[in-house]
Formats: structure tokens, C-alpha cells, sequence
């Protein structure tokens, strides 16, 4: 007997084979993307990013004094990049200067010790130039009744 012929198998459509590359750019693309983006969308815009400019920080209390304690820049000067406050004090022959109550405000911004400022308070011209100092500050002055109570702070 005779087999029936067989058919030869139907060929198989030829199926190219599609490469990995473009889905591993792909996947790359969304990483890095989640790595820029993520971080932005979280941020609240509290979080602390890093050291800020002087004017995003606290505001220089030399500075401050002078904006608060003599807006008429009769008595204060500052100098050496804003590190030397130079400061003038109302005197029997020196009316130009700052009152008791400015002198006041100075020490109260500048946070000087009490016994530092009733040490300058009681100087007298034949004591002639003293100094003293207290954290982040030092001070030379003179306190003459004819010239006012004259001083120089620095910033340390």
C-alpha cells in the first residue's frame, strides 16, 4: 500500500526580531526623569538648600544698628565692607551726634554686655582709650564730656 503523500509543512512567516535598544533608552529616560523631577515636585520650598546670601539670611546687626538707632546718619558710620561701625555720641561741645537714647538702641542691637556699656558710660577723658570686647564684637572708646561718648566696634 501506498502512504498518502504528505504535504510539506506550510512555512513559517518570517518573524523579525525587534531589539531591545529602543526600550532600554526608554527606560533610562524614565529613571532619570523621576531622578530630576521627583525631588521638585516634593520640595515644599522650606527645606533648607544650602548656605544663603547675606540678604536671605539674618541681616547684619551693624547694618541694622545704623537703619534703626540713626536714620538720619548723623552719629554712625560704617566702614571696612560693613565690619567697622563707627559711632558718635552727643557732647557739651559736640551737639552733632547721637543721644543717650540712640546709644541706647546701639547697644540694645548690638547685644553689648550691660558692665560693658556702663563701663563706657563711666570713662573719662583722662582715662583716654579703652577697649573691651564680647562674642563676635571688640570695641575701643573715649568718653570725653565736651566730645560725647565715642567708639569703634569691629566685627571679629
Amino acid at each position: 500500500m501506498t502512504q498518502p503523500r504528505q504535504l510539506p509543512p506550510a512555512p513559517v512567516p518570517h518573524v523579525r526580531k525587534r531589539s531591545p535598544i529602543p526600550w532600554v533608552i526608554f527606560a533610562v529616560l524614565v529613571v532619570v526623569a523621576g531622578i530630576v523631577l521627583v525631588p521638585k515636585l516634593l520640595d515644599d520650598g522650606n527645606a533648607d538648600n544650602g548656605p544663603q546670601p547675606v540678604a536671605a539670611a539674618e541681616q547684619d546687626p551693624l547694618l541694622v544698628a545704623v537703619q534703626k538707632c540713626d536714620p538720619a546718619k548723623n552719629g554712625m558710620r560704617l566702614s571696612d565692607s560693613n565690619r567697622k561701625l563707627t559711632v558718635k555720641g552727643v557732647g557739651d561741645k559736640s551737639p552733632d551726634g547721637l543721644s543717650a537714647s540712640a546709644m541706647t538702641c546701639v547697644f540694645d542691637t548690638l547685644q553689648v554686655p550691660g558692665a560693658l556699656a556702663d563701663r563706657m558710660y563711666g570713662t573719662v577723658e583722662a582715662d583716654g582709650r579703652l577697649q573691651g570686647d564680647w562674642p563676635g564684637y571688640s570695641v575701643s572708646w573715649t568718653n570725653d564730656q565736651n566730645e560725647g561718648l565715642n567708639l569703634t566696634v569691629t566685627r571679629n
